[in-house]
């Protein structure tokens, strides 16, 4: 074996046949046949590290795969080994100090190079960059529309991985969606064309109802003993539900547009509260009042306080599922209880039912706290009929009101954040159109 002289580093093309090597720490040696297809097509694009006298210092996948694919020569970076542990530094740091593309250098990249090919060649497609790549269709093409959003919203370039980005560009996408649809509607509404009229004017009603704006502003205009017959209150619950819930703050997450109460202020929050709702309910009411249970000594004795007559012992909306932030601590939440609540003497129309309500949690779910209206309207059935006026001061996902519609009530209420009004909106135009066994008509492709 003729080794190369030489006092210096150099590149140069050795003999495959040469390279020779003794213990080596990489054992997974990956996909080489990928490798070696490439290496047929493009060639060999980094070199190897060689001593003088050819032993290999970087490069056995590259070694290895080169054989494979029948080359007779590879490039090389020619360099002197000091002793061992030279050799292994060597070893070490051309795995470890190579550093990967960050998930938008590679999307930009993916996406350069399926736009060059198919300049290049007609006949070129999405799943001939996929099989050049050696990666999949999906794959390629989630690059492509990666690099085109980042385009146009650069802020998904901060994102920490390729799928919190390409959730988030799934929300914005949604958003602009519903914004389309909502402005249709509101468009049909006002012309009068499109919608049936019985629709469009609980379109009318459902709009002038969902009230955004703080909650007790909007209970000081109403005026004492007035006409709500049923409150269901789900106001917030004074904890940090990115802490309690799965989600957190991502490109996946709606937790953390969802307003809450600082624990320091919420006893006075609940006391205040409990008040106004005794206040503005009819001489007979009934309430319904959601908690958390950390605070369910507090609620209770606010509830009193304020006057209710409360069954102290909770009832419970059970679900099938149960999550929690904390696993390792802590068990999947899977209930939340309500306390049912008195104002005067009014009567349960439907009697006997058990205090357990299990119910799946709401299909098509755009609101952190969202319930399934089938369960809220049983307990509005089980308490209240006729032309009864329901309050909902906290609004939310509007689900309630949207239970109330469905059986023929009246509802109004308020909500201080605006976002999920256009979502209700919708929402109230497809139940209503299954009311009327009347099919959808949300579609937004272009004519």
């Amino acid at each position: 074996m003729t080794a190369v002289p030489t006092t210096k580093n150099k590149l140069a093309f050795v003999d495959l046949d040469k390279i020779w090597w003794d213990k080596r720490y990489r054992s997974d040696m990956g996909d080489i046949v990928s490798l070696s297809e490439s290496i047929q097509e493009k060639g060999v694009i980094q070199p190897i590290t060689v001593t003088p006298d050819f032993e290999l210092l970087a490069g056995e996948r590259r070694v290895t795969a080169a054989r494979s694919a029948g080359l007779t020569q590879i490039p090389a970076l020619i360099r002197r080994k000091e002793d061992t542990l030279d050799a292994r530094e060597v070893e070490l740091l051309e795995n470890i100090a190579r550093k990967n593309f960050e998930w938008p250098e590679q999307a930009d990249l993916v996406r350069e190079i399926d736009k060059l090919y198919k300049e290049k060649k007609l006949d070129w497609s999405g799943r001939k960059t996929a099989q050049l790549l050696d990666m999949g269709i999906a794959s390629v093409s989630r690059a492509v529309q990666l690099s085109k959003a980042m385009e146009v919203v650069p802020e998904l370039r901060e994102m920490k991985t390729a799928d919190d980005a390409l959730k988030t560009l799934k929300n914005l996408e949604e958003t602009a969606i519903v914004g389309e649809l909502r402005h249709r509607q509101s468009e049909a509404v006002n012309s009068g064309v499109g919608l049936d009229r019985g629709i469009a004017a609980m379109l009318k009603v459902a709009d002038a109802n969902y009230r955004i704006g703080d909650t007790f502003r909007g209970l000081a205009e109403l005026r004492t003993g007035g006409m709500v017959d049923l409150i269901e209150c789900d106001p917030p619950y004074g904890i940090n539900l990115t802490e309690v819930k799965q989600s957190k703050k991502t490109g996946t997450s709606n937790v953390y547009s969802y307003e809450e109460i600082a624990a320091t202020e919420y006893p006075k929050f609940l006391q205040r509260l409990t008040k106004e709702l005794y206040r503005v309910a009819r001489e007979d009411a009934w309430l319904i009042f959601w908690f958390g249970p950390s605070w369910q000594h507090e609620v209770l004795t606010s509830l009193r306080a304020a006057g209710w007559q409360v069954d102290e012992i909770p009832a419970i909306w059970a679900k099938p599922q149960g999550q929690t932030n904390q696993p390792e601590l802590y068990l999947a939440r899977s209930y939340e209880p309500f306390y049912l609540c008195r104002k005067g003497k009014p009567l349960l129309i439907k009697r006997g039912r058990l205090n357990v309500f299990s119910y799946s949690g709401a299909t098509k779910k755009y609101h952190p706290t969202e319930r399934p209206v089938t369960l809220i309207q049983e307990l509005l059935e089980m308490m209240v009929a006729g032309r009864a006026v329901v309050l909902v001061p906290f609004l939310g996902s509007g689900a309630t009101l949207r239970a109330a519609y469905n059986l023929g009530l009246s509802g109004f209420g308020w909500d201080v954040n605006p976002e999920y009004k256009d979502q209700f909106m919708l929402a109230i135009e497809e139940d209503a159109r299954h009311l009327n066994n009347e099919p959808e008509d949300n579609d937004i492709s272009e004519e």
